[in-house]
């Protein structure tokens, strides 16, 4: 697991730090789905998603930089590390997308909950909770 988050490179930091802001905003609002913590989920959600695409450009660019200097990869090799360089550019797609995967089911949860509350927050006895019950 190490060398993955190292594949990926200083990218993976912030990927890292907002997608647990955004499952941790997720688990609060499978527990207790209150619809004004859907924006801050969906804003953190677009801040990792972002982060993602932006470290795997920079990865991809500095594969493509290294390539470019034949002092450092002879056209022997060119092929073989091409191809590590750009295995390792999907390092923050992964993470990025796993951690934004379990956000979202997260949040699915809270939205299913959140339908099935009484209107009004009170449950009476011999009534349904829904329409749904």
């Amino acid at each position: 697991m190490f060398d993955f988050f190292v594949e990926g490179g200083w990218g993976m930091w912030p990927i890292l730090v907002f997608g647990m802001v955004t499952v941790g905003a997720g688990l609060q609002f499978a527990r207790r789905p209150e619809p004004g913590k859907l924006g801050f989920i969906a804003a953190m959600g677009l801040t990792t998603l972002v982060a993602t695409i932006h470290a795997t450009w920079i990865d991809l660019g500095a594969v493509f930089s290294y390539l470019s200097d034949p002092a450092k990869v002879p056209d022997g090799e060119l092929a073989r590390v091409l191809v590590v360089g750009l295995k390792e550019s999907t390092r923050p797609g992964s993470l990025g997308g796993l951690l934004l995967a379990i956000a979202c089911l997260l949040s699915a949860v809270g939205v299913l909950r959140a339908g099935r509350a009484p209107a009004d927050g009170v449950a009476r006895r011999g009534e349904p909770r829904d329409a749904h019950s």
